[in-house]
C-alpha cells in the first residue's frame, strides 16, 4: 500500500553520508530525476527555499508549513503535493514535462 510505503520513507528520508539504505538505493533516484532541479543543490535553480537533498530542509517547518513530518503523510506537504490533483499544487508541476509514475509513488 503506498501510504505505508511513504511513512517508512518519510521515517527514513536523507540517511547519514555513506550510509547504505533503501532510500539512497530507490527513492533518491526518483528525487534526483523528478526533483532536484527544482529542490536540490542549485541555489539559484531552487524554488520554495526547499531542498529535498538536505534532511533539515527537507524535514524544517517554514511558514507553519510542514514539508515532510516523519511518519505523518496527512501532515506532510510534499506527499499532500505529490498526491494532489491540481495543477497549481501538483508536484512537479505540469510545466516541468516531469511526471512520477504510480510506481515511484509507491516506493
Amino acid at each position: 500500500m503506498a501510504t505505508a510505503a511513504w511513512i517508512a520513507v518519510l521515517q527514513g528520508v536523507l540517511p547519514m553520508a555513506g550510509a547504505a539504505s533503501p532510500f539512497e538505493d530507490t527513492i533518491r533516484p526518483i528525487l534526483e530525476k523528478n526533483c532536484f532541479s527544482c529542490h536540490g543543490p542549485d541555489e539559484k535553480a531552487r524554488k520554495g527555499k526547499l531542498r529535498l537533498d538536505l534532511a533539515e530542509s527537507a524535514y524544517a517547518v517554514r511558514e507553519g508549513v510542514t514539508r515532510i513530518k516523519p511518519g505523518d503523510l496527512a501532515a506532510s506537504e510534499a506527499w499532500q503535493r505529490i498526491t494532489s490533483r491540481h495543477d497549481d499544487e501538483v508536484m512537479p508541476p505540469p510545466d516541468s514535462r516531469l511526471t512520477l509514475t504510480a510506481a515511484q509513488k509507491e516506493k
